[in-house]
């Protein structure tokens, strides 16, 4: 890495020095402060909490136009993977998870490690995360820990979504597509001003699709989908230095999920059902004053969601385990920041920040027939092993575990950051300095049981007319625990811009991601507790809990904290027809979060803390204007995420063996990301038909990904197993638009090629057996389909 930093740094000058002698093209609007060479379209950008300009901001940062989102077919958050250098949004069945991974750094459960925001207001659970684009201004991917600004779970980076103004937009858009596969889509919004200075939007969406992957056991497609929503947008120019925004977002899921099927098959089969629905309100309110050399900002955000998961956790025919998992919460947001001018030598920055987040849990779990056919099992094997003279037989054929878990958690911050220009006297350096005091208490609340879990006891040498003895042996557990985390979260940076068309900074900046409580650990101490239980009553003496540990250290799990270094730069050239992106980025994580297999997946997933990681690479951009109407551009990002410290246990079977993962890659995350692409215009002067053609292709692709922490698989028959992981893939998507006045017609095409590729791979133990098995979510098949725009702006 030091090598390639003297090379970088060597080639930065060279670009440095070539950018000065370029004359940048006159700019007609001035007050843009980023425009984004993608066939001449133009981004205007703002920060309510930024003290340097977007465009030159001393971190890695992509801006995502609307163009580019049509223009690649990108209608989700998950549809930007491998489309920005090492963002990546895997597919994990359902909308229920949308685990972000950034440079090597994300999370399937628990907290997530990079923030997303629409219109300044937070989303407190990646279950929110994927919803459907509407009238998108821009997109901001800001690499990198994010603490200083944005607080807790930022460590990877942070997403924001701006929406178009009724006040700077007026028009009426309509799209109506299909596709193969069903798939059907329609939009519809309008943007009028009802006087100079008032503004109202409304919007709504629909779309559907068959599914893509056949469940065998039932004959009909696992994941068939619907969504639909719509929003209101009011826009006030109260004053020409007051200004009030007031949005409110509905989101709406409802099919079918997880389509997991053995590595070796095509298609899935599982008996129990397997589905999500989803209700989400995102709802915000910003206010804006602007004095005299300086502004304050007030965002009040307000988010609900509703949702309910049905999973066969077993992954097959049998009736083995299933789990339910319906959440509701209420999450509200409420910062206020003061921020000077951005033409001064110093600008600064403070603000407060405070949130209370409450979501309630409700997950029945239930054990049936042939599952509990396997704990007879083992218990006959038990007791076996003690030599008891006894039979003990479960009294039913099914036991639920219910259980509601009340997960509160609620923070505050105070924050600051400061940029000083003309460092030294020197025109064009600059240095920033931030620092966030954060404090935060989370908790939880419990109340679960077994039910049913009741046994029959006989010594094994009573007469068969014998009756057996009945014994009650459910368990109840309720209880609350919570716990409270405080940081501090600075950032400091150097930046050096010779000119309008270069840059280049170095900074370092502390990230956080909170700890918690893990409600999934339920089924597994519970299962354990039961089996205790029903020991203690046959033999008295017997204890129940996990020996060494406490039920809330088997709950908890504690906040991981990361520190990020990065060296990088930007350049235009060419009278910015090129640019050219870099960064070189180190990061260094205490405490990562994991998600861990509980008995090899038949007792669900749980967060644990896995030690130290490192992760560092570097990420190159390329943009190229050759004439007016061809575009070009490749974006590319590695990631070398590995345990730096990583001691655990493994457990197979009845076996628990010590192992070391120290030195093996972080699974779920990419090594490598590539994006090419180019567009390209053909304009008709005189064409009565048509007004102009647009061609867009695009390559994308990801890996080496690891499955597992040990990176390898399982191994059934002793031996060390063998590398675990998806090789590098890539797909190609197309399209082709024909535009008359109002009108566009466009044929489009995703994974032309038709790829094939895992999005998501884990190992599970079949309980009736104890074999380990794999299973897959596949990537998605070729897709083609039409797409009717309509457009009117006025």
């Amino acid at each position: 890495m030091k090598r390639l930093a003297m090379i970088v740094l060597a080639v930065s000058q060279i670009f440095i020095s070539y950018s000065r002698n370029i004359e940048p093209e006159k700019d007609d609007n001035p007050q843009d402060t980023l425009k984004v060479y993608y066939l001449n379209e133009v981004v205007v950008t703002s920060s309510v909490k930024e003290t340097n300009e977007l465009k030159n901001m001393p971190t890695a940062v992509s801006v995502v136009s609307p163009k580019q989102l049509r223009d690649t077919q990108i209608e989700s958050l998950p549809g930007l993977s491998s489309f920005i250098p090492n963002f990546f949004i895997p597919s994990y069945g359902s909308k229920v998870s949308t685990p972000i991974y950034i440079r090597g750094i994300g999370a399937r459960l628990g907290a997530q490690t990079v923030s997303m925001y629409v219109d300044n207001v937070p989303s407190f659970n990646p279950s929110a995360f994927d919803f459907e684009f509407q009238d998108i201004q821009r997109i901001e991917v800001l690499r990198g820990a994010q603490g200083t600004l944005c607080g807790r779970n930022a460590i990877g980076g942070i997403v924001n979504l701006y929406t178009l103004s009724p006040l700077t937009f007026q028009g009426t858009n309509l799209t109506i597509g299909g596709g193969s596969y069903g798939q059907f889509s329609a939009k519809a919004s309008n943007y009028s001003k009802l006087t100079d200075n008032f503004g109202i939007s409304v919007g709504a969406y629909y779309k559907r699709d068959d599914g893509y992957f056949m469940n065998s056991h039932t004959g009909k497609k696992v994941d068939a989908s619907e969504n639909a929503g719509g929003r209101v947008k009011l826009d006030w120019e109260i004053t020409p230095s007051f200004k009030a925004l007031l949005f409110g977002n509905y989101d709406y899921v409802s099919g079918g999920a997880f389509p997991y099927m053995h590595k070796d098959s095509t298609a899935a089969n599982f008996n129990e059902p397997s589905s999500y629905n989803r209700h989400l309100f995102t709802n915000g309110l910003s206010l804006d004053y602007t004095g005299n050399g300086y502004s304050i900002h007030s965002t009040t955000g307000f988010q609900y969601l509703k949702d309910d998961m049905k999973m066969d956790q077993d992954f097959s025919p049998k009736s083995v385990f299933s789990i339910r998992q319906m959440q509701e919460q209420h999450s509200l947001s409420q910062e206020i920041t003061v921020k000077s001018g951005t033409q001064r030598k110093y600008r600064w920055v403070v603000g407060a920040f405070g949130f209370y987040d409450h979501r309630v849990i409700d997950t029945p779990v239930a054990i049936k027939e042939e599952g509990m056919a396997a704990m007879q099992g083992h218990l006959d094997a038990a007791m076996q092993r003690t030599g008891a003279p006894l039979r003990i037989v479960y009294a039913n054929d099914r036991i639920d575990l219910p259980g509601i878990y009340t997960k509160p958690s609620r923070g505050a911050a105070l924050f600051h950051q400061s940029t000083l220009t003309e460092l030294f006297g020197l025109e064009g350096l600059s240095a920033t300095a931030g620092l966030r005091l954060d404090y935060e208490h989370t908790g939880i609340d419990f109340s679960t049981e077994s039910v049913n879990g009741d046994i029959n006891i006989k010594p094994k040498s009573a007469p068969p007319a014998m009756p057996p003895i009945f014994v009650e042996s459910d368990i109840v557990m309720q209880g609350s625990y919570s716990k409270d985390f405080w940081n501090i979260l600075p950032k400091f940076a150097l930046k050096y811009q010779p000119s309008s068309t270069a840059v280049i900074y170095l900074s370092a900046s502390k990230g956080y991601k909170t700890g918690g409580y893990n409600e999934q650990a339920f089924s597994k101490i519970l299962q354990g507790a039961l089996t205790q239980s029903i020991m203690g009553k046959v033999m008295p003496g017997v204890g129940t809990g996990t020996p060494g540990l406490t039920l809330e250290e088997q709950l908890s799990y504690d906040p991981e904290t990361s520190w990020t270094y990065e060296l990088g730069g930007r350049y235009e050239m060419f009278n910015r027809k090129f640019s050219f992106t870099y960064a070189l980025f180190y990061s260094r994580v205490n405490n990562i979060q994991i998600i861990k297999l509980v008995d090899e997946g038949t007792a669900g997933r749980i967060v644990t803390n896995a030690g130290k990681s490192d992760s560092k690479g570097f990420e190159v951009s390329l943009k190229y204007v050759p004439v007016r109407n061809l575009s070009l551009f490749a974006d590319y990002g590695f990631a070398d995420a590995r345990f730096v410290n990583y001691q655990t246990e493994k457990q197979v079977g009845r076996e628990t063996t010590d192992v070391d993962y120290s030195g093996n890659y972080v699974p779920f995350a990419p090594r490598h990301t590539l994006s090419i692409g180019a567009s390209y215009v053909h304009d008709f002067a005189n064409s009565p038909l048509i007004d102009r053609l647009v061609g867009n292709i695009q390559y994308a692709g990801a890996g080496k990904i690891y499955w597992t922490e040990s990176n390898k698989t399982t191994p059934q028959n002793g031996g060390s197993g063998e590398e675990l992981y998806q090789p590098f893939y890539g797909l190609v998507n197309g399209s082709i638009s024909a535009e008359k006045g109002a009108f566009s017609l466009e044929l489009w095409t995703k994974n032309l090629f038709n790829t094939d590729y895992h999005s998501f791979l884990f190992e599970a133990s079949d309980m009736t057996t104890g074999k380990v098995n794999q299973f897959v979510q596949r990537g998605y098949p070729t897709r083609f389909g039409a797409t009717l725009r309509y457009t009117i702006n006025r």
